[in-house]
């Protein structure tokens, strides 16, 4: 029987959230038999999922980093002051599962989004180098599944030496999978030949699971949807960060404004409890609140795929919000800054309608909010062509460089 761990993800981002599910049901469908645990980051309690989850955060990340878990009567020790400490005992008896899930493992894989870049500080990128040095420490192969990568120009000290880190840890793994060509290149241009160009999992994976799938009996909950025929509004709290806070606040208003003015349904839909407070902003802003719908919640990543497929079309800039749309057939607008979004718009044929937030333009948008309500159903279609050639089964991909 085949024993494989899931690193890299956590639970309550949802698109980190989604590459996990992809993967493991995927693995799951390759090897029917197989064991599958999530060492993930943040979930609530595992119970309420279908699937194992054991804790990999701050604390057991210390414990295995520093080897504590080699040192007879240790752990039990420091797992029962961290839990007095954080008043939890989700990290009782589980060192010793993970300490067993490694040793017993015959591959890692890593979801991880985005860690590995200038970015990210390099204490941040040290997170993926660290998975990748716990992988070499067991003896097992490790396949880093479609994410980002780079730039690598820290302006750090000891980025040098931690850039020869990076090669050293990089060139062990078994393949890296790329999911944009600047990072690509990134990885190309330390001479690593274990790279290829795949876009994000999510999308690459034919079979996604539905919310019963994922959930243990009897943790189903209610899911609101939208009016059919409504426009779906994704505001990003990420946005006001990249972007001058004021004229993010002002553009969102404009453009909700736009919407309602044009005669169009629209549905605001918070996918992150971080965009909950900017979407007050906004709202407050707006002309129209009372002719806005809301829909609030804390949806897993199937649910929020089956709530964005009933819209005409979105205006998004959470990278996998755009993603469960596309999967969909659903056309978005855009709002970026970062070359994921260019690199996934071009991978359906949607320029056109990519805007970064540094500079957006505002007429232009609006001028393209009422081209996408004339054509959504053309470039619906268009959206469904382009995914027809772009599924294709990364994770046996990955499988079979795990053989040769």
């Amino acid at each position: 029987m085949k024993k494989f761990i899931i690193t890299g993800i956590q639970m309550r981002n949802k698109g980190s959230q989604a590459m996990f599910l992809s993967l493991y049901y995927a693995l799951k469908s390759i090897y029917p038999d197989s064991e599958v645990v999530g060492f993930s980051n943040k979930y609530d309690t595992s119970e309420q999922y279908s699937f194992k989850l054991l804790p990999y955060d701050d604390y057991t990340r210390k414990v295995f980093k520093y080897r504590l878990n080699e040192v007879p009567f240790l752990t039990p020790v420091l797992t029962s002051l961290a839990g007095q400490w954080k008043k939890s005992d989700k990290w009782d008896g589980k060192i010793a599962e993970m300490e067993k899930a490694l040793q017993e493992a015959d591959a890692i894989f890593d979801a991880s989004g985005y860690t590995l870049g200038s970015g990210w500080s390099m204490a941040g990128g040290g997170l993926l180098l660290q998975t990748i040095e716990l992988a070499k420490r067991y003896g097992k192969p490790i396949v880093l599944m479609p994410q980002s990568f780079g730039p690598f120009d820290w302006d750090e000290e000891g980025s040098e030496e931690f850039l020869e880190q990076v090669k050293e840890d990089l060139s062990y793994c078994t393949r890296i999978f790329a999911r944009e060509q600047e990072g690509y290149d990134c990885l190309t241009s330390l001479g690593l030949d274990n790279v290829e160009l795949s876009t994000d999992l999510v999308i690459r994976e034919k079979f996604f699971p539905s919310a019963s799938d994922i959930y243990a009996p009897g943790e189903e909950r209610e899911v609101s949807y939208p009016s059919p025929g409504s426009v779906g509004f994704i505001i990003n709290e990420n946005v006001f960060r990249i972007g001058e806070p004021d004229a993010v606040l002002d553009l969102y208003a404009q453009m909700l404004d736009k919407l309602v003015d044009d005669g169009e349904k629209v549905c605001v839909l918070t996918t992150s409890t971080a965009d909950i407070q900017p979407v007050e902003d906004v709202l407050k802003k707006t002309r129209n609140r009372g002719r806005v719908d809301i829909i609030r919640g804390e949806y897993s990543s199937p649910e929020l795929i089956s709530i964005i497929a009933r819209f005409k079309y979105v205006v998004a800039s959470r990278y996998h919000s755009v993603v469960f749309a596309y999967r969909s057939g659903v056309p978005a607008i855009i709002l970026g800054w970062a070359s994921k979004y260019s690199d996934l718009a071009a991978h359906f044929q949607q320029q056109d309608y990519l805007f970064d937030i540094r500079e957006p333009g505002v007429g232009r948008i609006l001028d393209k909010i009422e081209q996408m309500s004339a054509n959504h159903k053309n470039e619906s279609r268009r959206i469904l062509e382009s995914l027809e050639k772009i599924q294709g089964d990364v994770v046996k991909q990955a499988v079979r460089a795990l053989e040769t």
